[in-house]
């Protein structure tokens, strides 16, 4: 059976070290040292730490829960996936609003496939349309029509007060300098290359 998205988290996550007392075998004591996360139990299972586990396993948490929740809201209101949103938020932000589908592809870290099978989608509801590169004949760009540079501001307003009310609000200036410090290490380049700024 494939691994769904909670199933992937759930292994990347694993049992913090407090399960390890659930264990009954005695053969060998448990081993950790301040410079590791987790520890390898007696069982050959990994745990993390408590602390490892708050800020590891939140994150993903936190990721899952609020996408879900943002995908919903945008669903019902829109008929539109967080994915879409990035896709016509591009193309908006685009010169002459177009994008080749292999540069949009790229842009929002989705295959060429997905990408092209969320422009299907959207052409058919007239947001977007798709034109072949004068220059590459093998090309094909996707242009945003009129209609979907309006339903993109409209969705744009929505997704960003949800994500203001469901999480900035909860957070500190402080904190969220924390946050932008700690994250920025890891995707340095992310405020630069997202233009629809979704969890």
């Amino acid at each position: 059976m494939p691994a769904t998205p909670d199933t992937t988290a759930a292994i990347a996550a694993g049992p913090r070290i407090a399960a390890a007392s659930q264990t009954t075998d005695t053969a060998a004591p448990e081993t950790t040292s301040t410079k590791c996360s987790y520890v390898l139990g007696t069982d050959g299972l990994a745990r993390w730490s408590e602390m490892h586990a708050d800020a590891w396993i939140g994150l993903l948490e936190t990721h899952k829960r609020l996408t879900r929740a943002l995908d919903a809201e945008l669903e019902a209101e829109y008929g539109l996936t967080l994915s879409a949103l990035e896709a016509l938020a591009r193309l908006g932000a685009a010169e002459d609003h177009r994008l080749g589908l292999s540069a949009l592809a790229g842009g929002c870290g989705l295959s060429l496939s997905r990408i092209s099978r969320i422009i299907d989608a959207l052409e058919t509801r007239g947001l977007v349309e798709r034109r072949p590169v004068p220059s590459d004949a093998r090309a094909v760009e996707a242009r945003l029509t009129t209609a979907g540079l309006d339903l993109v501001r409209c969705a744009q307003a929505t997704h960003f007060a949800s994500v203001q009310a469901r999480f900035f609000e909860h957070l500190t200036e402080e904190e969220i300098g924390q946050l932008a410090a700690i994250f920025s290490r890891f995707a340095p380049r992310s405020p630069e290359a997202c233009t629809v700024s979704s969890p």
